[in-house]
């Protein structure tokens, strides 16, 4: 059986009688009025996934749903071809107190474990696990391939946004014909949002011009765990250059793996010596600090810097 499954906590129930068990769970207590669903969530493990990471997942999916109520399946295939080829189930509960003694907000899992090949029929049971009338959300997590991952056509056309992390993927991921494209966020570029507002603000102060006219390059350089946050933030910075009129396909744009923990940093290359911008991060003491002439004179400036945290970034690329 998968050892995702066994790890993970909940109260073990016959697969058919998940809708039973809850009710039996929420039974005499005072959740039993508090268990307003705001949408459903589906977490399927790939077959990358670790029983320490999925334990790390599942807590940070329980820090979201203290925010937005939800009921969750959570997929965990057995990697074991000669495991046996049954499905098991768990549920398990959490309500938690809001900012008065009157706003309880609860959240439902399932925990569903299956073997290998089995896509068809697992489909069609979280179909059955899933709330009714509720908005779909899939999170597919350290899928090992393309391939495995189109398999669950369900999921990824019925799904109101579509998730994976760039950091845990094959490469090939974003070239991956998903159904529907819009509806597609990867984890890594939301993680970046605080970095792209704050680059934004500034940058916004000068027109496109002065910030395009004789920009030759663009170089982020990053710690090496932070690869797809600079590939994120790196694609980031060339959509938004080639907005602004100039010759957008002559600029190069480097990234550079560079020593310490948490740096992160851009700058700006132009032809005129007397231009410049620059800007670098400490992300592990939240610090940033902006220079840069573009044609008003030298501008310094302090700022904050920081990755949304992983409860962050699942609302931020679920709802935006």
């Amino acid at each position: 059986m998968s050892a995702i499954f066994q790890i993970l906590p909940g109260m073990e129930v016959p697969v058919g009688e998940i809708d039973r068990g809850f009710t039996r769970l929420w039974n005499n207590t005072d959740a039993q009025d508090q268990r307003a669903m705001q949408l459903n969530l589906v977490v399927h493990f790939g077959l990358n996934s670790t029983p320490e990471d999925a334990e790390i997942q599942f807590r940070h999916t329980v820090q979201f749903a203290q925010r937005y109520p939800c009921r969750v399946v959570v997929l965990c295939p057995a990697r074991d071809p000669a495991a046996p080829r049954e499905f098991r189930a768990k549920i398990y509960g959490e309500c938690f107190l809001g900012k008065s003694g009157k706003d309880t907000r609860c959240c439902e899992f399932v925990m569903l474990g299956y073997p290998v090949g089995t896509h068809d029929y697992l489909q069609n049971q979280v179909s059955i696990c899933l709330s009714n009338d509720l908005p779909l959300y899939y999170w597919a997590h350290r899928f090992s391939s393309n391939n495995r991952l189109a398999a669950y056509d369900y999921l990824l056309t019925k799904s109101r946004r579509v998730l994976f992390d760039s950091a845990v993927v094959p490469a090939d991921a974003f070239t991956f014909p998903w159904p529907n494209p819009a509806a597609v966020r990867d984890l890594a570029y939301t993680r970046t949002r605080p970095l792209r507002q704050t680059l934004g603000q500034f940058l916004s102060r000068y027109s496109p011009d002065e910030i395009i006219a004789g920009l030759r390059g663009v170089t982020l350089r990053h710690e090496a765990k932070l690869s797809a946050e600079a590939a994120a933030m790196l694609g980031w910075l060339k959509k938004g250059l080639m907005r602004c009129e100039g010759k957008v396909e002559e600029i190069q744009f480097t990234a550079e793996v560079c020593d310490g923990s948490g740096c992160f940093a851009i700058h700006f290359d132009y032809s005129d010596a007397a231009k410049d911008f620059s800007w670098s991060a400490d992300l592990s003491a939240n610090h940033a600090e902006f220079s840069g002439n573009l044609g008003h004179g030298s501008t310094t400036l302090v700022a904050g810097a920081r990755l949304l945290e992983p409860a962050e970034a699942l609302s931020e690329a679920m709802f935006y």
